[in-house]
């Protein structure tokens, strides 16, 4: 039994059992050697488990990203300790004489970075604190010089440490999903598996649409990948044998096996921070209109000193007006709240990938939703085998879900899961399917092509013909309020996969607090028909809805709402969806959607529950009410040291100390949860002491 754990044994505690299934929340005390849990399921099996935990296991510690937000506290910790103890030791043990060089020493690289900021025209805080310092020094006031100097240098750290756990607890937030990839094995025979059964030299199948899981080398195969999430490129590029492929790129057209080349735990947690600190979506136009207008406030700040200066003939009043920076507190508290803002929205399953969406969903007129698997259920459920020329349900089911496996959908999803149900094994079909978007999936069963999609694909584009006329009869007698997938062979119609796929409960509910949060306009389109579509708006409470449309129709249709000068969010799931996603000032993609749809999405959320539409609408709200209130209170704070320092109230240290005290604390309260309550905090289980190696 331990009384403490280390830094690596605590992370291995904590990757270890955030990916295990039916635990929620894990939150481990390292000084303790305790954890809280909050889970689903046997509490004695959790216990076992953690029991027979060797916390000293390697494949435990591949588990852990190589950034750790522990070795980061502990790192700043030690950096403030570091400079109060030499602070502290200057003052005790330092003569009068060496201390004042020491100072002298500490402030040249202090005030050289204002000059050459001020040589660049750089508008920077670092000249109005190197001017403070340089005033200081050329009175002879070298005591007041060093606390300006250990002062700004603690505020610096602090302010950096603040932003570094933000971005570390919203990367850790953005990095615990526990992925599937399609492992091939050496015979060839392709199953499913967790991606952190993954190893170096392995190897996986991507097909059209899924997102590239690890980094590897091409084996086989040739696609178009999208890089937009590593490069910002948004063309795709060609990738074949022997080239190089990144994790969270996306093959939009192809098929490509993977050799990996890097397991996941090694590279996934550095891309994701890596990310969140480049992204040139991180910053909301607010933020950079407010850091703008303080940026102006500078030659203000030096007006206001040199017109102390005048007033009072005292360079000391004069250099403590220039403790007065009204540029700091809003470019380090603003992006923290931003931070903070995407990581509330992480605990609630939503992921966003930049405050200038948060800041387009506050400010949104219209929202347009696709229909399937959005506003219906994100599990729809096959009805009915309806097979044509005496072929046999079952032989029906597995095919179409051999096809449908590879371009995960919602309803492609229910055929899958209804073949597993029945039993039914992998069909082996070895032509690689060809998906064609908002129509449906083509290949071929030995000499024969075979299809399965909509009426459209299969009986128009397809040219599909019937046996007779009595089985173009028994089309009409299947339900006109499931959705149909219907499945050619040889040219032939073989079956019709009829699937309900009824509206989510909370739809209504949902459609009418949007309505209530703001939104003037609430849309649906989708490719069904007119009678399916009219159906499904009149239940969820949608008046304007169209059907029966093709992906460029809603492209188009969010282009067109957006040149009447308002602000576009477009929902959806599937490959079908994301050039309306792409169009839209902010496009929310359904988790259990295509991994395309959420590469391009902006936003994404789980399929499961709609209120996080609500939340994210209120979430965004509040965000920007906190970040007006921010650039506020920072000017008052600053204008009041701005104010005591032309009247003498106070020196330049103690000017340092109030503008660094303001600057950490709106930090620390922007790092403060938006909507925290009692009834959002989490239920957890605390655990005894842990049995560790």
């Amino acid at each position: 039994m331990q009384r403490r754990l280390s830094e690596t044994e605590a992370d291995v505690l904590y990757y270890t059992l955030i990916e295990l299934p039916g635990i929620e929340n894990v939150k481990v005390y390292q000084r303790t050697a305790q954890l809280a849990v909050r889970y689903v399921g046997v509490e004695s099996a959790i216990l076992d488990y953690i029991s027979d935990m060797d916390l000293s296991d390697p494949a435990l510690q591949d588990n852990v990203p190589t950034i750790s937000a522990r070795a980061t506290n502990e790192m700043y910790k030690n950096k403030i300790l570091n400079k109060v103890m030499l602070r502290i030791g200057k003052w005790l043990f330092l003569p009068l004489p060496i201390r004042t060089v020491v100072t002298i020493y500490q402030a040249v690289p202090f005030v050289w970075r204002g000059l050459k900021d001020l040589f660049n025209k750089n508008v920077s805080a670092e000249i109005i604190h190197a001017a403070a310092v340089l005033a200081a020094l050329l009175t002879g006031e070298f005591d007041t010089a060093a606390s300006v100097v250990f002062l700004t240098e603690i505020g610096d750290i602090l302010e950096e440490w603040t932003y570094k756990k933000s971005v570390d607890d919203l990367a850790q937030s953005l990095s615990l999903n526990v992925e599937k990839v399609w492992k091939v094995a050496d015979d060839g025979t392709v199953s499913q598996v967790s991606l952190n059964h993954m190893h170096n030299g392995d190897r996986f199948k991507v097909t059209m649409g899924n997102m590239i899981p690890l980094d590897g080398k091409v084996v086989s195969g040739e696609a178009m990948v999208n890089q937009a999430a590593l490069t910002g490129e948004p063309l795709a590029v060609r990738k074949h044998d022997g080239v190089i492929v990144y994790a969270g790129t996306v093959l939009e057209e192809g098929e490509l096996i993977v050799e990996v080349r890097s397991s996941s735990g090694e590279t996934r947690y550095d891309k994701i921070v890596n990310m969140i600190e480049n992204s040139e979506n991180l910053a909301a136009l607010t933020q950079m209109k407010a850091v703008s207008v303080a940026d102006r406030l500078v030659p203000w700040t030096f007006g206001a000193s040199l017109l102390a200066f005048v007033l009072t003939r005292n360079v000391m009043k004069a250099a403590s007006v220039l403790m007065a920076d009204f540029s700091c507190a809003v470019e380090v508290a603003m992006p923290i709240a931003v931070l903070s803002a995407m990581r509330e929205a992480g605990k609630h399953d939503i992921t966003v990938k930049g405050g200038k969406f948060l800041e387009a969903i506050s400010e949104a007129d219209t929202i347009v939703f696709d229909k399937t698997g959005t506003l219906t259920r994100a599990t729809p459920v096959v009805q009915e085998i309806v097979t044509f020329d005496g072929q046999d349900p079952d032989e029906m089911l597995r095919i179409a879900a051999c096809l449908e496996e590879q371009f995960p959908h919602s309803l492609a999803n229910a055929v899958v899961r209804a073949a597993k149900e029945r039993g039914l094994s992998h069909y082996d079909i070895k032509t690689k399917a060809e998906y064609i978007v908002a129509h449906g999936i083509a290949s071929n069963i030995g000499e024969d092509r075979v299809v399965i999609g909509s009426y459209h694909f299969v009986f128009e584009d397809e040219g599909v013909t019937f046996e007779n006329e009595a089985d173009r009869a028994r089309l009409g007698e299947i339900p006109a309020e499931y959705s149909h997938l219907y499945m050619a062979i040889g040219g032939k119609l073989v079956a019709v996969i009829a699937i309900s796929d009824p509206i989510k409960e909370n739809t209504p509910d949902v459609i009418r607090d949007l309505k209530a949060a703001g939104f003037k306009n609430i849309v649906m389109m989708t490719g069904d028909s007119e009678k399916t579509a009219k159906a499904i708006a009149a239940q969820a409470g949608i008046t304007e809805y169209y059907s029966e449309v093709l992906p460029e129709d809603k492209a188009h249709y969010v282009e067109k709402i957006k040149d009447r000068g308002e602000k576009v969010i477009m929902i959806g799931d599937g490959i079908n969806d994301s050039p309306a996603l792409s169009a839209a000032d902010v496009g929310i993609a359904i988790k259990e959607g295509a991994d395309i749809a959420q590469e391009i999405a902006d936003v994404t959320i789980s399929g499961s529950d709609l209120n996080q539409l609500v939340n994210l609408r209120r979430l965004s709200d509040k965000l920007m009410k906190r970040m007006h209130s921010t650039y506020v209170i920072g000017n008052v704070l600053n204008g009041a040291i701005l104010v005591f320092g032309i009247s003498g109230l106070i020196v330049p240290r103690i000017g340092a100390v109030l503008h660094n005290a303001s600057t950490i604390g709106l930090c620390l309260r922007n790092m403060q949860d938006l909507s925290a309550s009692e009834e959002d905090a989490p239920e957890t289980v605390s655990l005894p002491q842990p049995s560790v190696a």
